[in-house]
């Protein structure tokens, strides 16, 4: 069952805001929203529904026990469990423990992409140069058929510092030579939207593409491969701020 620090580190995860970002919304000092969600200690009553108000939970969430909180859904589904033979039990518990894993995989990755995103690790090497710690998404952002957004390897690369970038990912295929080609790795800086003629990273269909933004759809740079039809299950991810040049 998730502890008080727990259940606010969730919800504060699930509305999307870093630990700064709640704690100038509250009032309260960046380290205190650590504090808390670490467990160390407990804000004060009124800190408390300053907290719940901004995270859209409610104070009997964060302080009762798991058992209080169960839901009707919640206890029918226990009772559908108990109700089932050893062999319908054991495959029900075989499920859980790969997706629990699953998940906890999951949770590690966005717990080190959003310590990355709030303590940016910046450094300045020989010959002036500086460098900075990115997450690295590898050769994912296809300039070809596509590559499944949820199967992407997460890890960190040192490269030069670029500013307004957030992350750096892989080309993988040709659809974009020549401007950007099969191996190549590009800054991007998030962004929901970005102007016709500027090249983005998109999702569409669960696969990750790296194009251009046109007035009627996602433009390759290479001809001999043809323009994918503008519509609304287009999701952007970024811009692509330019090439990632490695010393």
């Amino acid at each position: 069952m998730p502890s008080f620090g727990e259940k606010i580190k969730i919800a504060r995860k699930s509305k999307k805001y870093t630990q700064k970002q709640l704690a100038e919304k509250i009032g309260a000092a960046h380290n205190s929203i650590s504090d808390w969600e670490n467990d160390k200690n407990k804000p004060d009553p009124d800190t408390i529904e300053l907290l719940c108000g901004v995270l859209e939970i409610t104070p009997n969430y964060l302080m009762n026990s798991f058992s209080d909180e169960l839901s009707p859904k919640d206890k029918l589904f226990i009772k559908k469990y108990q109700a089932l033979d050893l062999f319908g039990q054991q495959t029900i518990n075989m499920i859980l423990d790969r997706e629990y894993e699953r998940m906890e995989l999951i949770k590690k990755q966005q717990d080190h992409i959003s310590y990355l995103e709030e303590n940016p690790i910046i450094v300045e090497k020989g010959n002036n140069t500086i460098v900075r710690l990115y997450i690295y998404m590898h050769k994912i952002a296809s300039a070809g058929n596509g590559f499944y957004f949820d199967d992407i390897p997460t890890d960190t690369i040192e490269a030069p510092y670029l500013p307004g970038a957030d992350f750096i990912i892989g080309v993988n295929g040709d659809s974009m030579e020549p401007t950007y080609k099969d191996g190549d790795l590009v800054y991007v800086q998030k962004r929901q939207i970005i102007e016709n003629g500027e090249v983005g990273v998109f999702i569409l269909n669960n696969e990750c593409f790296i194009k251009e933004a046109g007035e009627k759809g996602l433009i390759s740079h290479n001809e001999k491969y043809d323009i994918i039809p503008g519509n609304e299950k287009i999701q952007c991810i970024g811009k692509v701020l330019g090439k990632v040049k490695m010393n």
